[in-house]
């Protein structure tokens, strides 16, 4: 670039500039670590197993996983392994990300279980099944709509709270059911308060079963068994408090267990309040996980993946569950880990791990019924504490008191508000968080070396004398970030003919605002006899600028229209104001020799 004049740069600021504008790394979506590995693991290794082969262990996952958020909705178990059958065959035909299982989450489990605590036991099931399947419609709208775009407005530092929040309730939520306490209380906080009065009464049988889950389940996994692991897990103290006869809650205390494949039907439609905003959170947060599934896992043909078209994948995945007496599903990112280390290469394994699920459900209804509910319990605890990122929490942290306040006052609304108002609190931080980024101005003068590379600078507070400042803009020049450029613009009240040439290459809309402030800045400028040329401008902003009767009435004031050769407006518009500077000493000059 060689549109800026040669000036000496004073060493103090240019220091200075690197010290406030140094720039941290980008963040990434949270929780995402363990998948990030499973996709490193894919590209790196041979081809080893079929599609139905990684189905199978998917399936296999997904049992111990389905059973697990059914008992944390507080439903039957086995409306989780319907879930898990229909979830990976319609994500798997429908997804543009052609590896990720569409299953049962922990997270969206535990939203649809906090907005369904109003509801009776006898009414919970039917109100559960129409929020998922109203959840599936607002996702498809949404898809329709070609919104998809919207999931990369959601903050990190919300989405960390949010989610960090999730994970602690989860594990809260199982301490009843893990020590056979029936804890008391308004939300999961105080009832944890209440449970750690009453240690007294903890029921030796069922923290024997559900600690004895939880070691299996960390131990299992890193043998030979990997993914049965879990499943394993369970069975093995389930299969103890069965031969003993030991009074521990099982999967068939909580409700029948059906010995077919369930049939299709439509949801009472008289919905709630509470199911109706449930739904909604539903949707939000099942899709907010899969966006960041979805951005980690490439397709194996190098395809690219299209948000809009995985959340109709989603939404018709919902639609289906609720149709079919099912959880709310959504984009996995531990059943999709499962998939690709399983060696999957095309969607047809999320749709075989669909199949292999109808197998297990028809061929082992009985067995599923024996199941020990603390097992489930220690599960879904080692998947809260699995998801707590303390790097990620860190991170947020030494980001700065904005990300700091969005990530703490989202967790703490999480853990004391109901699921829904903290869902919607998330989705008004992160707005605010947005429009508060959008306001960040950030100016700089550019100056040119005798060799011709261009250096960005703090810009001068004060204009100097007869001398031309070329500026450049950084940020968005809307509202908030027009009047922002104005407080920062160097002041030409105390100066003596300056010129400054404000680059404004790339911005194509013109609002109102910032029409206002550059035609205060052009007054100021004609206050101390000086100019103020704008330069690479596009055609459209030049034609706004051009029109503008505010504008228009400064004489003081020339635009130039950007070119195809970067800078070369710029340069024009530097010449034209050391023209005008050489033209006013002549005609001082010669007004001197003529007095």
């Amino acid at each position: 670039m060689t549109d800026v004049p040669a000036q000496p740069v004073p060493p103090e600021r240019r220091s200075r500039w690197r010290r406030r504008h140094s720039v941290d790394p980008e963040q990434t979506i949270p929780g995402l670590a363990e998948l990030r590995d499973a996709v490193s693991s894919l590209l790196t290794a041979p081809k080893r197993a079929a599609d139905w082969i990684a189905g199978l262990n998917v399936a296999v996952a997904n049992v111990p996983d389905g059973l697990a958020n059914g008992a944390l909705v507080g439903v039957n178990p086995v409306y989780g392994l319907y879930a898990t059958m229909l979830g990976p065959i319609v994500g798997g035909l429908l997804s543009s990300t052609q590896l990720m299982i569409v299953t049962t989450t922990a997270a969206a489990s535990l939203t649809a279980s906090q907005a369904l605590l109003v509801e009776s036991p006898e009414e919970r099931a039917s109100a559960l099944f129409l929020m998922v399947f109203l959840a599936g419609l607002i996702q498809l709208g949404l898809g329709l709509a070609g919104l998809g775009r919207l999931t990369r407005f959601v903050s990190y530092s919300v989405t960390t709270g949010f989610l960090t929040g999730v994970a602690v309730l989860l594990v809260l939520s199982q301490l009843p059911t893990l020590t056979g306490v029936d804890a008391e209380g308004g939300n999961r906080v105080t009832q944890t308060f209440d449970l750690l009065l009453r240690l007294d009464e903890i029921h030796v049988d069922a923290l024997a079963a559900g600690l004895a889950a939880m070691i299996l389940a960390v131990v299992l996994p890193r043998t030979r068994l990997k993914g049965a692991g879990r499943l394993i897990a369970i069975l093995i103290p389930s299969l103890v408090v069965v031969v003993l006869d030991r009074p521990v809650a099982l999967v068939h205390d909580v409700g029948e267990i059906p010995r077919s494949v369930p049939r299709p039907s439509l949801p009472p439609l008289s919905a709630a309040f509470d199911v109706i905003t449930g739904a909604v959170s539903v949707a939000v947060v099942a899709l907010v996980q899969a966006a960041g599934v979805s951005q980690t896992v490439p397709n194996p043909g190098g395809e690219h993946s299209r948000p809009s078209k995985d959340f109709i994948a989603q939404g018709a995945a919902n639609m289906a569950s609720g149709l079919f007496s099912g959880l709310p599903v959504g984009g996995s990112v531990s059943a999709t880990a499962v998939n690709v280390l399983a060696g999957a290469r095309s969607r047809w394994a999320g749709v075989s791990a669909g199949g292999w699920m109808i197998a297990i459900v028809l061929l082992a209804p009985v067995a599923v019924g024996y199941i020990a509910m603390p097992a489930l319990a220690a599960l879904l605890v080692l998947a809260g504490l699995g998801s707590l990122k303390p790097g990620e929490i860190e991170s947020i942290w030494d980001a700065g008191w904005p990300a700091r306040l969005a990530g703490v006052t989202t967790f703490a609304c999480t853990l004391l508000l109901p699921i829904q108002a903290a869902v919607a609190i998330g989705v008004v931080l992160a707005a605010l968080l947005f429009l508060n980024e959008s306001s960040e101005v950030r100016i700089v003068q550019l100056v040119r070396h005798p060799e011709g590379l261009v250096e960005e600078l703090d810009p001068p507070r004060k204009l100097p004398d007869e001398e031309v400042t070329v500026l450049h803009v950084y940020g968005h020049l809307y509202y908030a970030g027009a009047r922002t450029l104005e407080e920062n613009l160097p002041s030409a009240r105390a100066s003596r003919r300056p010129v400054v040439v404000l680059r404004l290459r790339g911005r194509t809309v013109v609002g109102a605002t910032l029409v206002d402030v550059l035609a205060s800045y052009a007054d100021e400028l004609e206050r101390a006899d000086g100019r103020l040329h704008l330069s690479g401008m596009s055609e459209e902003a030049y034609a706004h600028l051009s029109s503008s009767e505010k504008l228009r009435e400064h004489r003081n004031l020339q635009l130039f229209e950007a070119t195809t050769v970067l800078g070369e407006s710029t340069r024009a518009a530097g010449d034209a104001g050391r023209a005008w500077l050489v033209a006013q000493r002549a005609r001082e000059g010669g007004e001197a020799a003529r007095g």
